[in-house]
């Protein structure tokens, strides 16, 4: 594995544990666990329309956007309010530790059995003994976690 985009993965990490953080005290600031997640797409939206247009990239042709399955146009939204709603509802609940290890387990837990089967387009790699033992040890590891 290379260091760098192993190290870069690991700053994406600690960027989202900062989100939920941040999400969390403004959802108790404002006495509503929503409102967070509505400021969260809001500000992602223009920040990303900033970068898409300091990228220059040309925009995909219609036939491009006609390609894609329909599903994935509503899935990002949809399973990110649903990321970050509970994200911001199970913080306080559960501390940012335990939250981000169960997460990160149930990330990984999807992970292995999408790539088995190959779901959402991605390569298959079978869920070796080796990745089922990881598996197992992130459990474990979680656990002692949430409850130590």
């Amino acid at each position: 594995m290379n260091i760098v985009p192993a190290l870069l993965a690991m700053l994406c990490g600690a960027v989202l544990t900062a989100q939920v953080g941040g999400n969390a005290l403004l959802g108790k600031s404002l006495n509503n666990p929503y409102i967070p997640a509505a400021v969260n797409m809001v500000t992602g939206l223009i920040f990303t329309m900033v970068l898409l247009l300091m990228v220059h990239r040309p925009l995909p042709a219609v036939e491009q956007l006609r390609a894609a399955p329909w599903w994935t146009w509503l899935a990002g939204g949809f399973l990110g309010t649903v990321y970050l709603t509970g994200n911001i509802l199970l913080a306080p609940r559960l501390g940012a530790a335990a939250l981000v290890g169960l997460v990160v387990t149930g990330q990984l837990l999807f992970a292995v059995a999408a790539d088995h089967y190959g779901w959402l387009g991605f390569v298959q790699h079978h869920a070796t003994i080796w990745r089922c033992l990881g598996c197992l040890l992130m459990i474990g590891g979680v656990t002692l976690i949430a409850k130590f």
